[in-house]
């Protein structure tokens, strides 16, 4: 199958075809996972890049103390465009591209605290606001919500912080983005806004953890190049 992700960008996750019943959600997330399995190229378990991705995930989960880290899953997709949603159920993809992407460790935990933050908000319980974006990528639809997004976001400073990230990590991966071409920069730059109160101009944290062995990887199996944010 030909994936195609263009256009796709951070952040999503708004499937929003809940109705206050958050087991239904969980139960419709899972079956969602199961589906792109079945259609999307995504890494093996016993892949590097998807064991690497898995333990970073649930360390953030565990900072949010969340007693049942081991259900929650993190996938990777085989693709180069710099992508990151969830699909409820505790279920969260990640792209080849935004790990390839990113500044360092902190800037894909910021990623990944984002994608959490709508778990932990309750974002797949309820039923997507009306004025919601419509977007659609495979066999899935998401609904894009501004007011959404930015609580996702200001969530995930707290926990970035609880977990040892630099919090400006989440301001600097939306400034990354918006500054690729075709990039939704309004929509981003309003979100950068929100966050800019919180931002306290810390230096870069340091290269952490196994990023740039994984990065290496994803670009020698790609054999394409793919510009890094700085």
């Amino acid at each position: 199958m030909t994936l195609s992700l263009a256009g796709l960008w951070l952040f999503g996750g708004l499937l929003g075809n809940g109705n206050g019943d958050c087991r239904a959600s969980t139960e419709a997330g899972i079956r969602t996972m199961q589906s792109l399995a079945e259609s999307w190229p995504l890494r093996f378990a016993n892949d590097p890049v998807r064991r690497y991705i898995q333990r970073l995930g649930q360390q953030l989960v565990a900072e949010a103390d969340l007693h049942d880290a081991e259900n929650w899953r993190f996938f990777v997709v085989r693709n180069l465009e710099p992508t990151a949603f969830a699909v409820g159920g505790n279920r969260f993809v990640v792209s080849d591209g935004l790990i390839a992407f990113v500044r360092n460790e902190s800037d894909l935990a910021a990623v990944l605290a984002h994608e959490i933050a709508h778990q932990r908000l309750r974002h797949f319980c309820d039923h997507a606001p009306t004025d919601a974006k419509r977007i659609r990528y495979g066999s899935i639809v998401q609904h894009f919500d501004l007011d959404t997004e930015r609580a996702a976001d200001i969530y995930a400073l707290r926990l970035l912080e609880s977990a040892g990230y630099n919090p400006d990590s989440m301001y600097e991966v939306l400034r990354c983005l918006s500054e690729r071409p075709g990039a939704p920069v309004s929509q981003l730059q309003t979100r950068m806004r929100s966050l800019k109160p919180s931002f306290t101009n810390r230096a870069n944290m340091p290269n952490i953890g196994n990023l740039e062995e994984i990065r290496t990887h994803i670009l020698e199996e790609s054999g394409t190049p793919i510009q890094r944010c700085r």
